[in-house]
């Protein structure tokens, strides 16, 4: 048949039409982060924000599972050594609230008149006390950890809490892939385009090039997922050597993700919330009771500490002391906050043990994010293809359908 120049933009339009479709599919992942349409079926919510609590309860698996057992990190936790090299400003913290609702409340002009010598005595002794009290609550919290930081529950909170916040880690950790994922649709488009010409110029048939767009825009959704993940490890063919790229970049993903991971959803306040509100609230309170109300039992014995207050009142130092520091917990810069900023590096943690993970393991840090409805994105995008492919023989190449 005879050849007209109209059709060398067969490949062109079959490349904008991959990387369009591409696009559209990786928006379709993230967008919206409402159902926009008739509920249940007539519309669409992005892949990733209707299956944010899933998906986040498969990344705390594999952070659980693999990355970051608290149990095994507070199992060699020293209690004496983290309270002296962090703990100082919460010691005296808690040695004036001591004071204050001993001392100052209840001894009234008797701890007054006392000499400023004598004073900064007392003082010293009540934050020796403090600070055994407190090394004993540390240790008691560490043996406990899994008892009152439950990862998987602080994960999900933080995405319900957070629409975007899923998606956005997805988008972090696996920028580059999805920056591939649209530009491979230009290079792949334009390849099965060539295809396309050729099929074209032997047989100009009506339904040839909306079949085409259907495949380009399936095969290209469906080589770049491929591309990303496989092959898991590298292989060598000739001269070539073929990694998933996802694979290849597993000491950036590590980064990524750890530090996405530990500056937004494992942080010092999610932690913190978590410990004061949340499951772990109770058993926490329980092991600072005990060490509070052993403390208290201990200064009900003391000749000094007698000679200030009356006995009946020591009950209701208890209460107001636990009543504070209940108060306090949640507070920035506090027992609470301390302990979980300093006690373990949820980055380095995370990014040791990622970068050492098998293929299988390291796949699930992004695999999920596709696995998830994937077959929706290659059939939209397919669909896509097709349309624009209709939309050439209408308004391109009319003249030569048969």
């Amino acid at each position: 048949m005879q050849f007209q120049w109209l059709d060398l933009t067969i490949p062109f339009v079959a490349a904008i039409i991959g990387y369009v479709t591409n696009v559209a599919a990786v928006r379709m992942m993230f967008q919206p982060l409402d159902f926009v349409g008739v509920p249940p079926f007539l519309g669409w919510q992005g892949i990733i924000p209707r299956n944010a609590r899933t998906l986040a309860r498969k990344s705390t698996r594999l952070i659980t599972d693999q990355l970051l057992n608290l149990k095994g990190l507070f199992a060699s936790f020293d209690a004496n050594g983290f309270a002296g090299s962090h703990m100082s400003g919460v010691l005296d913290q808690l040695t004036d609230q001591v004071i204050k609702e001993i001392a100052e409340k209840r001894g009234g002009a008797q701890w007054q008149q006392l000499p400023d010598p004598v004073k900064q005595q007392v003082r010293m002794m009540i934050r020796a006390e403090v600070e055994k009290v407190v090394v004993d609550l540390l240790a008691d919290m560490g043996e406990n950890i899994e008892e009152i930081l439950d990862i998987e529950n602080i994960v999900v909170e933080a995405v319900t809490a957070d629409k975007a916040l899923m998606g956005n880690m997805f988008q972090t950790v696996g920028d580059a892939e999805f920056r591939f994922i649209k530009i491979s649709g230009l290079y792949f488009g334009f390849v099965f385009g060539l295809f396309q010409l050729a099929f074209w110029l032997f047989y100009p048939a009506w339904w040839s090039l909306p079949l085409a767009g259907f495949f380009v825009g399936y095969a290209t959704n469906w080589l770049a997922l491929k591309l990303i993940f496989e092959p898991a490890e590298p292989k060598k063919y000739g001269p070539f050597v073929f990694h998933g790229l996802f694979h290849k970049r597993q000491q950036q993903v590590a980064h990524a993700f750890a530090h996405k991971i530990a500056g937004e959803v494992i942080n010092a306040d999610n932690m913190v919330a978590h410990m004061t509100s949340g499951p772990g609230g109770a058993k926490l309170m329980a092991i600072i009771e005990k060490h509070i109300g052993a403390m208290v039992d201990r200064y009900k014995t003391n000749p000094m500490a007698a000679g200030f207050v009356p006995a009946g009142e020591w009950d209701a130092i208890r209460a107001e002391l636990l009543e504070r520091i209940r108060a306090e917990l949640p507070a920035r810069g506090g027992f609470l906050h301390v302990f979980t900023s300093k006690s373990v590096d949820v980055y380095q943690e995370l990014f040791d043990r990622m970068t050492v993970l098998d293929a299988e393991s390291f796949e699930g840090v992004l695999r999920p994010a596709f696995k998830q409805d994937e077959w929706k994105l290659i059939i939209v995008g397919a669909a896509l293809g097709m349309a624009a492919g209709g939309g050439q023989v209408m308004y391109m190449l009319g003249d030569k359908v048969t």
